[in-house]
């Protein structure tokens, strides 16, 4: 019996190498600038770049792979070589070829213009390890959107694009670049929202809005991009909300929003401070002034005479104090500066502060090791809220309620001794009314005047 003949051998794929050197701008169709999709910032860079290189093909066919090197893919990305840019690159591509792209269908009536496609970002992805490429094929129905444009089509320089640092910003810059060629153009928020394709419920506060988006997106846009007078203004005056936003490609008179100024953090402002304030933070913070916030605003309000006075006017009245006394508090510190105790014998506080500096350096030891003790302290006083005999902490709790109180005005945060007590009864530690109680035992651990034996 004569064998059966085979099917005949499928042609070999095709492969395309692509350039990604750019030396025009290339046109996308506008619904391509405001498509829906979630991708983050490196995997829509690499997507945008897959298809600047096809647009520029004379005829996509769906059926062959269009191929790229990793390499010049990371340069394009500005990625650092050092390490486990492969890693960083392919994670993206792999992420994008999962994704999908929620486009209204091309040249759709103004009356059909929510009939929408979804059409997957890749529709295969091959590794070469040899070659160290990657190829990738497109849908067909993604055609459309790259070639053949006689209207409704933007031109972006693909370069100035990549420049661009975060998503929401890169959103920002294709939407003003689908809008808007010349002069200005005014959209409502609402509908400058969707174009980002963000909820119009997100930054119900204008301000959070004009801070964390429009005005990262100016920074960026005017600092990577040609558009270096681009700006955004609003009809927001007093009390009256803005509603819409004007975006402006060139310079003129009106309600500019300001460049976005440098956040200065606490540790920044911890940075600016001279040997002596430093010192003065340092020894007030050993004393519990929290958060560290506080303790800055105290040491910059107040000049260095009034603060070492007082603090020496504090240790005086921290000698005095007895056993059985209440510990004093960090808030009584504070206190103590704000009201000025020491002022009626500054001199003398100053001299037994300068008495009491000229011998730190021989007491660094044992402010380390104190400091070390109230750590512990402060950690057992944990162990006490989550396993000590409730009765007693409570006992310990209604004595010091007012006290507590107190120290939370003066940190400037808000206290309910109602909502401390139910939080100590359901022993959580995670809340700040738990935190002051934890402060407080620390204290009296510390002091002596309680101890872990009698309270478990």
């Amino acid at each position: 019996m004569p064998a059966k003949k085979g099917n005949p051998l499928s042609n070999e794929t095709e492969y395309v190498y692509q350039n990604l050197d750019f030396e025009a701008p290339t046109k996308f169709a506008n619904e391509l600038m405001f498509a829906k999709h979630s991708m983050k910032e490196n995997e829509m860079k690499i997507w945008l770049l897959t298809m600047a290189s096809l647009a520029r093909e004379q005829e996509i066919n769906n059926d062959v792979l269009y191929e790229y090197n990793i390499s010049v893919l990371a340069d394009k990305l500005s990625i650092n070589k050092d390490k486990g840019w492969r890693g960083i690159i392919r994670e993206a591509l792999d992420h994008v070829s999962d994704k999908s792209l929620k486009i209204v269908k091309r040249y759709s009536s103004e009356e059909d213009k929510h009939n929408w496609l979804k059409i997957p970002l890749y529709n295969s992805v091959e590794y070469n390890d040899f070659n160290d490429t990657v190829s990738v094929s497109v849908n067909q129905k993604m055609l459309p959107y790259l070639q053949d444009f006689t209207e409704k089509f933007t031109e972006v320089d693909i370069d100035e694009m990549l420049a661009i640092r975060g998503i929401t910003q890169l959103k920002v810059f294709m939407v003003v670049k689908e809008l808007i060629a010349e002069g200005t153009y005014t959209i409502s928020i609402d509908r400058f929202k969707e174009r980002l394709n963000m909820p119009v419920t997100a930054y119900a506060n204008f301000r959070d809005f004009q801070r964390d988006v429009l005005k990262k997106a100016e920074q960026q846009i005017r600092k990577s991009t040609s558009l270096k007078q681009f700006h955004f203004s609003h009809d927001g005056k007093g009390r009256r909300a803005a509603t819409t936003i004007t975006i402006h490609l060139t310079d003129v008179t009106g309600k500019v929003l300001p460049a976005p100024k440098k956040v200065v953090t606490t540790e920044d402002k911890i940075e600016m401070l001279d040997s002596e304030q430093l010192r003065l933070f340092d020894e007030f913070s050993s004393f519990g002034i929290k958060p560290e916030s506080t303790c800055l605003d105290i040491i910059n309000n107040y000049s260095i005479e009034v603060l070492k006075s007082n603090l020496a006017y504090y240790k005086e009245q921290l000698k005095k104090r007895k056993p059985e006394q209440e510990p004093l508090s960090a808030g009584y510190l504070i206190t103590c500066i704000k009201k000025d105790y020491a002022k009626s014998r500054r001199k003398s506080w100053l001299r037994k502060a300068d008495t009491n500096g000229s011998v730190e350096t021989e007491l660094q030891k044992t402010d380390m090791q104190l400091e070390d003790v109230y750590k512990t302290c402060k950690n057992n006083a944990g162990v006490l809220i989550k396993k000590g005999n409730m009765k007693k902490l409570l006992e310990i709790f209604d004595v010091a309620a007012m006290s507590m109180k107190n120290m939370a005005a003066n940190m400037g945060i808000p206290y309910d001794e109602g909502e401390a007590r139910v939080k100590i009864q359901k022993r959580d530690l995670r809340n700040k009314e738990t935190m002051l109680f934890r402060e407080h035992l620390a204290q009296r651990l510390m002091s002596g005047y309680i101890t872990m034996d009698s309270m478990i």
